[in-house]
């Protein structure tokens, strides 16, 4: 597929320092189709009325639509991807190895190659988009089940110090703690590696960066993670594709070792017979309408033309789709005003999670290309000068054998924006480059690999290690904020100026989730949203 193929880091170095062009843009994340109706545009009206309206099926779209089912509310659950369902215990999904359409949404580009295709991809509805904004890249999931279906089924929870970095003092830390991060863990069924996994052979990178975080004082942890480790043992033994042993995410895995939310909150969902999920479907706008609100959207081929334009009419309406599209979605509105009342801070408080991307080559064998999903992390926050800083190990396929690769997540100095570009008539991401908090951000992750690079022996290994380090930030996989909790909304995702209008995903989040990856945070400030707004606003 490409002439070459470097590690995933370099991949997003080069895509930053190019600035290739951002894949054709969808502004929203939606979709749906009732699963007991045929696929076929025709069979959708033009102008539907529901109860209930959420875009977008990840982590705050799952919970939403979950809630509201069980409240006996009707909801329609509106996904711009597509549905992937196995078949006779094989997977749907693309693979890194060999990317096609199903990989990337509406991209000729592999996300894993520093110097473009060679022999593009045919461009489809694929799991992953790529956003290139002003000042960073940033990926983005479509289907149904959204992030995670192409996330390392990492379910971190942050620590009190750290969470209150981040978030309001009037947010109870002890409430999210005994009720909501336990809730989200229990329904997606995550639990740490267990030891026969990770004494198995695909897993020798895991128990390296264990074992060295540890020598050098660094406090780690098995992540609890949305994994299904009896279907990685039976990939051990060969009777299923190997797929989580063979450092298969990004892409999907194909052995169905993730317990991606089609699998828990959406299957819940749907089983309360009031809640439909509706693929194929990308909003394009929304309107208010009375004390209503009113939802275009686009039904979509498989190759992302549009084949019919449709409305929907809400009483309720959640936001989540994520981060970008949310923002986006808002941001066109207020531009538009097509949503006048919304307040001077929506398309604000944006970040990037503190995310950063590192390498280190060990002068030994890794199984870098192997033993996946991410497992293992370090959790270096009291003794780092740059602040708390939180280094998760993940493979990748292709790297080189001796190469330990590394996402760093931290709390971020910096802030970004949105506005509207009338040129091109789409909402515009900015983000500050170069400045004192960028550098800080990726001091602390050079810091802790340093750390670790020391540990290695012998000596002079180390020093090899050391100078070996590298550490690029300029793109994340872990977009936050654009309706910021206390700013664009309240406390529980409510949008300062409607009545019925709620956010309840990642955009809901100010900058990051306290140097943790945002799944299961924004699930349980999910959770605790939903059981405030079926309480209050709709008992």
């Amino acid at each position: 597929m490409t002439s070459r193929r470097q590690l995933l880091l370099g991949g997003m170095a080069a895509l930053a320092a190019t600035g290739l062009g951002r894949a054709q843009a969808s502004v929203g994340q939606s979709g749906a189709v009732p699963r007991q109706l045929p696929t076929k545009s025709a069979t959708i009206p033009t102008r539907q009325r529901v109860k209930a309206l959420v875009i977008g099926s990840g982590f705050g779209g799952s919970v939403a639509a979950y809630r509201l089912g069980l409240k006996g509310v009707e909801t329609l659950v509106l996904e711009r991807g597509r549905r992937w369902t196995m078949e006779n215990n094989r997977g749907p999904f693309s693979t890194s190895r060999n990317p096609d359409g199903r990989a990337l949404w509406l991209s000729e580009a592999d996300l894993l190659v520093t110097d473009g295709p060679k022999n593009p991809i045919q461009p489809g509805l694929g799991l992953v988009e790529r956003y290139n904004e002003d000042g960073i890249i940033v990926w983005a999931s479509s289907g149904v089940g959204g992030g995670s279906l192409v996330y390392n089924t990492v379910l971190l929870q942050p620590s009190e110090k750290n969470f209150y970095r981040c978030f309001p003092r009037d947010v109870s830390y002890e409430q999210m703690n005994r009720d909501f991060y336990p809730r989200v863990v229990e329904i997606m069924n995550a639990n740490p590696i267990p030891d026969d996994v990770l004494l198995s052979s695909p897993y020798l990178g895991a128990r390296i960066f264990q074992d060295l975080a540890m020598r050098a004082g660094i406090p780690t942890q098995r992540i609890n993670t949305a994994t299904n480790w009896h279907v990685v043992r039976k990939e051990l033994r060969g009777f299923l594709e190997a797929s989580a042993t063979a450092g298969e995410i990004w892409y999907g895995g194909n052995s169905g070792y993730k317990n991606s939310l089609d699998k828990n909150y959406l299957k819940h969902a749907e089983a309360t017979g009031k809640v439909v999920i509706q693929d194929h479907s990308n909003v394009t706008l929304i309107r208010e309408d009375g004390s209503r609100f009113l939802v275009e959207y686009d039904r979509l081929a498989d190759d992302g033309s549009v084949l019919s334009k449709h409305v929907v009419v809400t009483d309720y309406l959640f936001m989540a789709a994520g981060s970008m599209g949310t923002s986006s979605l808002l941001v066109r509105a207020k531009h538009k005003g097509t949503l006048p009342k919304l307040n001077a801070e929506v398309g604000k408080n944006w970040g990037n999670n503190g995310d950063t991307f590192g390498t280190m080559r060990i002068g030994r064998p890794a199984g870098s290309d192997q033993g996946g999903p991410a497992h293992i992390v370090a959790l270096d926050y009291e003794n780092n000068p740059f602040g708390a800083q939180t280094v998760i190990g993940f493979p990748q396929p292709d790297n080189p054998e001796d190469a330990l690769i590394f996402l760093g997540m931290s709390v971020p100095q910096d802030s970004g924006y949105w506005d509207f570009d009338t040129v091109n008539d789409t909402p515009r991401l900015h983000w500050p480059t170069k400045t004192s908090g960028q550098k800080l951000t990726e001091d602390g992750m050079e810091y802790t690999l340093n750390k670790i690079a020391d540990a290695i022996t012998p000596r002079d290994n180390a020093i090899k290690a050391r100078q070996s380090v590298k550490v690029m930030a300029g793109a994340t996989a872990h977009p936050c904020g654009g309706a910021a909790m206390g700013k664009a909304c309240d406390l529980f995702g409510r949008v300062q100026g409607y009545k019925g209008l709620y956010v309840v995903d990642g955009a809901f989040i100010p900058l990051a989730t306290a140097a943790a990856n945002p799944a299961l945070t924004i699930a349980a400030f999910a959770e605790r949203s939903m059981a405030t707004i079926l309480a209050s606003d709709m008992a």
